[in-house]
């Protein structure tokens, strides 16, 4: 192959990759990287939440365009909206819907789980506000493990008191042991019924299934780092404090519908 026809094909492969680039970013405005360890923010972190357009969300922000109608048709098809989810809170009618991605062993997942998710409680009481969430295990097969435990306790009625006990231990410095035994000690602690089903689900092949999921549509969405929320049509990555959330919230209740 000649140096000309040889530069040509790089050429074109460059152009290919930049075009699959920006459809990403046009439609999530996806910038994060994959956290590098558990106590380690991702790239964005504590980049500003953004709107689809870009635009930071402000109190003056009151304004924000209706969604394209492929936005609508990406975020909407992750929706759940099953009134048995047992990884979900609040009205299957609620004026939005929230969705969270996650890693067990990611510190500022921990911080938004004890920081900022339990001051948006109210929005989830009086109908504003539906949480789905979701098990992005990106650190490790101890990540993955502690993701299928969550799906064990789930089955069982207890996702919520799972997600709570492994990150306030979390922030206690006092980590859940990532092993089997380690996990079953949680589900005996949070009052998990049937531990034996609790251990037989954890490792169930169909478990295993369901994590893997959530990373390959994670992926195909660009999102690589945790937590990342999608706040009815706003895309955040990384952890934000319950005043930039509160903002975040505000632009999508002023949304346009499509």
């Amino acid at each position: 192959m000649n140096k000309t026809v040889r530069n040509l094909i790089m050429t074109v492969v460059l152009l290919a990759t930049v075009v699959v680039a920006l459809v990403v970013m046009l439609v999530l405005n996806r910038s994060s990287e994959a956290e590098p360890e558990p106590t380690t923010p991702s790239a964005s972190a504590t980049s500003e939440a953004t709107t689809p357009d870009g635009a930071s969300p402000s109190a003056e922000a009151t304004e924000p365009a209706a969604p394209s109608a492929e936005l609508k048709e990406l975020v909407e098809g992750l929706w759940r909206l099953d009134p048995d989810d047992p990884m979900a809170v609040g009205d299957l009618d609620a004026d939005i819907v929230m969705q969270v991605y996650f890693d067990f062993r990611c510190g500022y997942c921990a911080k938004a789980a004890t920081e900022t998710e339990p001051k948006m409680q109210h929005y989830i009481d009086d109908g504003t506000v539906r949480v789905e969430y979701h098990n992005l295990a990106i650190l490790g097969d101890e990540s993955t493990l502690l993701a299928q435990g969550a799906v064990a306790a789930a089955n069982q009625g207890k996702f919520l008191e799972y997600h709570s006990y492994v990150y306030d231990h979390h922030v206690a410095g006092d980590a859940v042991e990532a092993s089997e035994d380690g996990i079953a000690a949680v589900a005996k602690a949070i009052g998990v019924a049937d531990l034996e089903k609790f251990r037989a689900d954890m490792t169930a092949p169909e478990t295993v299934a369901a994590i893997e999921d959530v990373r390959t549509t994670a992926t195909s969405l660009g999102i690589s780092g945790t937590p990342a929320f999608i706040v009815g049509y706003s895309y955040v990555p990384g952890f934000i404090p319950i005043e930039t959330m509160d903002q975040v919230i505000a632009t999508e209740l002023a949304r346009p519908k499509a």
